[in-house]
């Protein structure tokens, strides 16, 4: 019998593991594709919240240094504005990048038309970033090519505001369910 009990045991063993394996087999093929289970943590909330904050934080720059190119009569300060304003642009990049590492490819998918306006809107920001940089250097510049830079700033940081809010609705907001009347 101590060798009976032994076997018994072990076909009870593998009946269990089989039964284990069939039902997360059955669960992985029941659940539809799109809603994988992601074994990440959800981070694009908070960086697209980020990225939120990145632009009205650039945005209040651009509109400040709008508003003091009317009264620059250097050269010289207006190129230091410039290139401050440049510097101030830099970190746009690296959390432009942390919000598109933090977005699932299927939450891309979800959104990928509010997406790829965003990724012109940033291409935006980024040629005015080299613009002020250029800008900063340039022994001959007139503070209005500043104040042009910062509206034309301004606007596109509007624009990029408005997909940001758009993306983070489009995300956050749950998807409606069927309601079944039984």
């Amino acid at each position: 019998m101590v060798g009976g009990a032994t076997v018994f045991g072990e076909v009870f063993v593998l009946r269990i593991l089989v039964l284990v394996g069939v039902t997360v087999l059955s669960f992985n093929l029941a659940m539809p594709s799109g809603n994988a289970v992601s074994l990440r943590a959800d981070t694009s909330q908070a960086a697209l919240e980020s990225l939120g904050d990145e632009y009205w934080q650039l945005q209040q720059w651009a509109n400040a240094v709008a508003q003091t190119t009317d009264t620059l009569d250097s050269t010289e300060r207006a190129r230091a504005l410039a290139d401050q304003l440049a510097r101030v642009m830099q970190p746009l990049e690296g959390d432009f990048e942390e919000t598109t590492a933090a977005l699932s490819t299927s939450q891309l998918e979800q959104v990928l038309p509010l997406w790829e306006r965003l990724v012109f809107a940033h291409a935006g920001v980024v040629l005015l970033q080299e613009q002020a940089s250029s800008l900063g250097l340039d022994p001959s510049l007139d503070p209005s090519e500043l104040q042009d830079l910062a509206y034309q700033l301004s606007v596109v940081l509007d624009f990029a505001s408005e997909i940001q809010r758009m993306l983070l609705d489009e995300l956050t907001t749950p998807a409606p369910t069927a309601l079944r009347m039984s």
